[in-house]
């Protein structure tokens, strides 16, 4: 995972060898209309859900829904937007499952077990455009995650890139024999433990800053009309 491209950021370095094991990930990222049986489950106010932080969090802000959320949302196949990182993590619970790892995440974006290599993107080696996902703003919001077939990965994940940016369960820190860059205020001081990697880029993202390597990072009860996740789980 990580690359070592000229254009590749100094939290990108050094790409490495990451050995996991057996997992499933979701193919699609959460939708409006399975986020929404979450909220009529009461989720906001059912504590065994989230994580001491996460409810604390909740319980002093009220939150019931979603940022930007709407009823006319609840049937739509779009992704969810709009939840911080302890919102994904309660709905992974309520679902049986739970966040990916970032290596789980890059794994599923990258790995060609057929040419035994990693992509840079989930498609191959062609940079993003409008044909193999959402972004750029071209389509000005969210799609319904199954809009780009053209843009699933070798593993069969769909929407890796483009859409949402994607909640990961890691923090974000710097890869073993991290360099950094000489403008150090960029990725390093960031590294506090506090901030959690999202992956894949939204529909408002540029696609020079798109590939399955890069790294963003939130506060986890940070709420952006970019961010949504998907769901991983470990086998039976």
């Amino acid at each position: 995972m990580g690359s070592n491209a000229p254009d590749a950021l100094d939290n990108e370095k050094p790409q490495h060898w990451c050995y996991l094991d057996a997992y499933w990930l979701d193919r699609y990222p959460v939708t409006c209309c399975q986020y929404q049986s979450f909220i009529a489950a009461d989720g906001y106010r059912d504590r065994q859900w989230w994580s001491a932080a996460g409810w604390q969090w909740v319980q002093a802000g009220q939150i019931q829904q979603p940022l930007y959320w709407s009823d006319a949302l609840a049937g739509s196949d779009r992704p969810v937007c709009g939840v911080s990182y302890y919102e994904a993590e309660a709905y992974a619970r309520f679902a049986g499952k739970r966040l990916p790892t970032e290596a789980e995440w890059e794994k599923a974006a990258s790995w060609d077990p057929n040419h035994q290599r990693s992509r840079p993107y989930p498609w191959g080696d062609e940079l993003p455009d409008a044909r193999r996902c959402n972004c750029d703003g071209i389509a000005g919001w969210t799609a319904s995650v199954q809009a780009y077939p053209t843009g699933a990965s070798a593993s069969g994940a769909w929407d890796m890139l483009g859409n949402v940016w994607e909640w990961t369960a890691t923090c974000f820190g710097g890869y073993i024999g991290f360099q950094c860059y000489p403008y150090r205020g960029y990725s390093q001081a960031y590294f506090d433990g506090e901030h959690y990697v999202l992956k894949g880029g939204s529909w408002a993202t540029r696609p020079q800053a798109m590939r399955n390597s890069f790294r963003n990072w939130y506060y986890p009860d940070m709420r952006q009309m970019f961010a949504g996740f998907r769901c991983a789980r470990d086998p039976d």
